[in-house]
């Protein structure tokens, strides 16, 4: 009776990946905390936030350059660029990645969630497929 009792009482652990955070419009509108006719904004500001954060970090006067067109939105700075190693964390939607965890501030982030955002937002959008490029230096 004991090890059948043992065998009841034995605790399942169940994981959940967080790409189900990321790949349907309802989970994604929490996330970024705004509906998809809103995206763009939320894209372009994410985009200027991160451009304006690599220049503070590297020390240097911002020069930022957005173009909006038929492609997409492109956002450019004079910044560092961003690493491989944190590119790869964006791309693994299991974790966040954020160098802004303690940054508190009312008009930048600190979610750790934007680039994994923007870069859901093109495929949730069309349902099938969907297409960010990340350039770095």
């Amino acid at each position: 009776m004991t090890e059948r009792l043992t065998r009841h009482l034995q605790r399942e652990t169940f994981r959940t990946s967080r790409l189900l955070d990321f790949c349907s419009e309802k989970e994604l509108a929490a996330q970024t905390g705004h509906a998809p006719a809103q995206w763009p904004l939320v894209a372009l500001k994410e985009l200027v936030d991160n451009a304006l954060d690599a220049c503070e970090e590297a020390d240097i006067a911002p020069e930022i350059t957005i173009t909006v067109d038929k492609i997409g939105i492109t956002v450019t700075d004079n910044g560092p660029g961003i690493p491989a190693e944190t590119v790869n964390g964006v791309l693994d939607f299991t974790v966040r990645v954020s160098s802004r965890e303690a940054y508190v501030s009312p008009t930048r982030g600190a979610q750790g969630n934007a680039l994994k955002t923007i870069v859901a937002m093109p495929f949730v959008l069309d349902g099938r497929r969907g297409q960010v490029e990340i350039e770095a230096r």
